[in-house]
């Protein structure tokens, strides 16, 4: 295998290239240990299991598969913080105009529905989170169900 130059004798894109290559051998190197790991893990969970269940087949249980919690536009609670501004300037509210005014202000195009329909969901289900939770009331049924805010009633002491 040839020698490679030092640093000082490429230029400067090459440079960057290396860095790059570098930076994800390791994460790739970082996440091949950590599937160790989780490998050696279940292979213990399995075992556990059969001493519970001898007739219990381990790879008979499906995988859960996991799914990202927030977008790359949205931070921690700003989705919650921006329904909550809604509410300053409407009494009732519809998630999906919401999400279409946040998408505008990021930048971000409603050509994709595919992006839409995520960001619109993520909406809606904030605000059905936040009538699980006693703080908005749901008016009507369907995709144009509207929502506003609860009553708030002193606590009797």
């Amino acid at each position: 295998m040839a020698k490679l130059p030092l640093p000082d004798e490429q230029p400067i894109a090459v440079n960057a290239l290396r860095n790059m290559r570098a930076k994800i051998a390791g994460e790739i190197e970082m996440h091949s240990r950590e599937i160790d790991r989780l490998r050696a893990e279940l292979i213990h969970i399995d075992a556990t299991m059969q001493l519970f269940d001898p007739e219990t087949e381990p790879s008979d249980v499906p995988a859960l598969r996991r799914y990202p919690r927030r977008t790359e536009w949205f931070a921690r609670g700003e989705v919650t913080q921006r329904i909550y501004e809604a509410f300053r300037e409407k009494e009732v509210i519809w998630p999906r105009e919401i999400a279409k005014r946040a998408m505008s202000e990021k930048g971000i195009s409603e050509t994709d529905k595919k992006v839409l329909k995520d960001i619109v969901a993520r909406f809606t289900n904030v605000v059905y989170d936040l009538t699980r939770r006693g703080k908005l009331v749901k008016i009507g049924d369907g995709p144009g169900a509207r929502w506003k805010l609860a009553p708030v009633q002193p606590d009797l002491i």
